[in-house]
Order: structure tokens, then C-alpha cells, then sequence
């Protein structure tokens, strides 16, 4: 074969390689952008916006209704006294005001009713306004949400960093060789909640040897995480990250997908507190942005 066949075979090839590599760099941009776009909806859809109120339940009643001095203070547009929440250790029961119209989980109530504190059960309904009663460690905490608050009309989504495919990283699942239950502190409360975790993930961050604890979501790793952005560019309180869960020892850490946690979005949302051994010396400039709206 003559130089020049080489050469154009070669160059060729060089040119197929580059268009492959763009192809799959845009590809994995495209599934990035979706993956944001579906973030947002999500913080609509779950009620992150529709908090309105959070205070914590102790033994015996506590009022419910518009009337300032209600233990729990509704909008204004609710009655002035829907009722009152009834705790006796771990049982939570709701009693009606008379004359008030609400419903407990769709049904309507005229009596004393049980409460489950169980995620997306146990809610009291009047007009576009719940409360629910949840426990968070050894607490409870009543949570009231309007699903007319103004804070969803304002919400204009959330901004990002540019997409870069450096950003994802292999990590080693560095396994404990028992189990921990983790006693985490959570945010604006003084209450903790009991977190799981079976390990580390291990992996190099700007040439140096980095380990963040892990723990356990449903069929995922959580990750959270503080870096050099955070109170600048990036929410103060640090960021989250899921991956997968480990697979021959190795998973995948997509910092393009870190988010702020919801609490940035809503004062009276609570989110679990950064462990000190997960805060990273360096910049993360990857994942979500924070810019801060009153």
C-alpha cells in the first residue's frame, strides 16, 4: 500500500473516531438535559412548594385553623378553627370543629379520627389545604401544604453548571463489614433520623484520593456531599447525589445530576445535614447552581 493510502486510511479513521465521540457526547448531554427537566417537575409534583407551615407535635392537642393562635396556623383562606390533633406517644388522632367540611385520606370525617403518619397517608383536607402529622426520629411534626401557595406560580426552575462528561466518575464501593445506622441531624429541627449505610465510595477528585460515605435509598446509594462552591456558587447547606448501587465492587458517580437538597427551595422543608467526614477541600463545578430567591 502506498504512504498516501496510509495516510488517507488513517486520517479517515481519526475523523470516524471524532464523529463517534461527538455522537455519544451528545447523546449523553441530551439524556442529562432530560434528566434536569424531569428534576424540576418533580419538585412540583412532590409538594417541595407546597409547604406552608411545620411545627412539631407534642403529647396532647394542639389547635389547627387560621386563627393566629392556633398550635398550627393554616392560610388565611381556611377556617378559623378546622379542629385539633390529638397525640398520645406514637398515636395521632384528629378531631373536627364543628361545622367545618374535611376529609381525612378522600373521606369525609364528623368524629374523631385515627391519623397514620405514614408517607402520603393520614392527610386532613380543607379546600386546597392538608395537614399531615410525620415522625422524624423520635419526633412528630405537623406539616401543612396549600396546594395554591404562591411559591409554585414563582418557581422558574433551577440552573445548572455546563454539562461535562469529566464529571462522571467511577467510584470503588468500599463495603463496612457490618451495617451502620446512622443517627444524621436534619436541618431547622433538632430532631435526627436514622440513616443506613453499608459503606464508601472511593475515587480521585482533581489528582487526589477522595471517600464520601454512603448510605441507603430504596435501590440506590445516597450520596450527600460539601464542597468549595458551596455559598458561592452552590447552596451552602452542600448537595446530594444518588448512583447506582454497586455492581463487582464499582459504581458510577454522575456529579452532573447533584442537586441542592429540597430544603433549598422551601424554608420549612427539612433535609438531612451533610456528614463532616464528606466534605471535599475542593470545587465541584458540576450539578445544580443555587441563586437565591426571597
Amino acid at each position: 500500500m502506498r504512504p498516501v493510502r496510509v495516510f488517507g486510511f488513517a486520517a479517515w479513521l481519526l475523523v470516524s473516531l471524532a464523529g463517534t465521540t461527538l455522537a455519544a457526547e451528545a447523546t449523553y448531554s441530551a439524556k442529562i438535559d432530560k434528566w434536569r427537566q424531569e428534576f424540576d417537575a418533580d419538585i412540583l409534583k412532590d409538594g417541595y412548594l407546597t409547604l406552608t407551615n411545620r411545627v412539631q407535635v407534642g403529647e396532647g392537642h394542639s389547635t389547627v385553623g387560621s386563627d393566629p393562635a392556633s398550635t398550627l396556623v393554616l392560610p388565611d383562606r381556611a377556617p378559623r378553627h378546622v379542629g385539633s390533633i390529638l397525640r398520645t406517644g406514637s398515636r395521632v388522632q384528629f378531631d373536627p370543629a364543628p361545622g367545618v367540611r374535611c376529609t381525612v385520606d378522600g373521606k369525609p370525617v364528623t368524629g374523631r379520627v385515627e391519623l397514620s403518619t405514614k408517607p402520603g397517608t393520614g392527610r386532613v383536607r380543607v379546600g386546597a389545604i392538608r395537614v399531615g402529622v410525620r415522625a422524624i426520629g423520635a419526633d412528630y411534626y405537623a406539616m401543612v401544604t396549600d396546594d395554591e401557595n404562591q411559591a409554585i406560580a414563582k418557581f422558574r426552575g433551577t440552573s445548572w453548571f455546563p454539562i461535562d462528561a469529566s464529571w462522571r466518575i467511577s467510584a470503588r464501593f468500599i463495603p463496612y463489614a457490618q451495617p451502620e445506622s446512622v443517627e444524621v441531624p436534619m436541618t431547622r429541627i433538632t430532631s435526627k433520623t436514622t440513616m443506613r449505610s453499608t459503606g464508601e465510595v472511593a475515587f480521585e477528585l482533581a489528582g487526589h484520593p477522595v471517600r464520601l460515605k454512603t448510605f441507603l435509598d430504596e435501590d440506590h446509594l445516597f450520596v450527600m456531599f460539601a464542597d468549595a462552591t458551596n455559598g458561592h456558587e452552590t447552596y451552602g447547606g452542600g448537595r446530594f447525589l444518588t448512583a447506582p448501587l454497586p455492581k463487582a465492587g464499582t459504581t458510577t458517580l454522575d456529579f452532573n445530576k447533584a442537586f441542592n437538597p429540597y430544603c433549598s427551595v422551601n424554608d420549612y422543608v427539612v433535609c438531612p445535614v451533610v456528614p463532616a467526614a464528606n466534605r471535599l477541600g475542593t470545587r465541584v463545578a458540576a450539578g445544580e447552581k443555587y441563586i437565591h430567591s426571597d
